[in-house]
This record gives structure tokens, C-alpha cells and sequence, in this order.
């Protein structure tokens, strides 16, 4: 059995399943329809040069590298935080990880 066709097919099953439709604008390139997934949202301890220190969500989307091939800082998503829920504006403030089908990306809440 070939293997790259079912982690193809578990790969758009999970897509399918959990993702949460967004639009993603590149930039100076068409925007994309896809779906993208939310991973668990981690907070990290921000280095302060006070005593008290603040901690910061972070967001984490995954997106599909067959569809959405590179994802610079600066990147635009539109898109709900949660299946039927209200579309928000996302930057992209980095990567977390790429793997060889999809790319994990660190977003924020844009500013309106």
C-alpha cells in the first residue's frame, strides 16, 4: 500500500473534521479559501523589566502546504476562533513548526 496516499487521506480527513474555513491573503497574491485547524492555545511567561510578569496566549493555526505553500509575517487570515462562530481578522506573527504537509503558524489578533 502506498503510504503517501493514505497520510494524504488522513491528512484532508482531519481538515475536513476539525478545520474551520478561513481566508488566508498572502501578501501581493490572491487570497485562499482552505480550512485551517487551531491547536491548543499555549500561554507563555513574557520576560518583564518589572517584578510582575504577564503572560500571553498564544494562537496557533494549522494550514495546508498543498494549498497555502508559503506563510510569511504579515500574512492576513479571516476566519472564526471556533466552528460557527464570528470571523476575526489574524496576523501572522510567525512559525511555529512546518511539517511536510502543513504549516503551524503564530497569529494574533489584528488590530481594527
Amino acid at each position: 500500500m502506498d503510504l503517501g496516499a493514505l497520510r494524504a487521506r488522513v491528512r484532508d480527513a482531519n481538515f475536513a473534521t476539525h478545520g474551520v474555513p478561513v481566508l488566508v491573503t498572502v501578501l501581493d497574491e490572491d487570497p485562499v479559501e482552505t480550512n485551517g485547524i487551531w491547536l491548543t492555545a499555549t500561554t507563555e511567561d513574557m520576560p518583564s523589566l518589572m517584578e510582575f510578569q504577564r503572560r500571553e496566549v498564544r494562537r496557533i493555526l494549522a494550514l495546508r502546504r498543498d494549498e497555502v505553500p508559503s506563510v510569511p509575517k504579515g500574512t492576513i487570515i479571516v476566519g472564526p476562533e471556533s466552528a460557527g462562530g464570528e470571523d476575526r481578522r489574524w496576523v501572522v506573527d510567525g512559525i511555529d513548526r512546518q511539517e511536510a504537509d502543513h504549516t503551524r503558524v503564530i497569529v494574533l489578533l489584528a488590530v481594527e
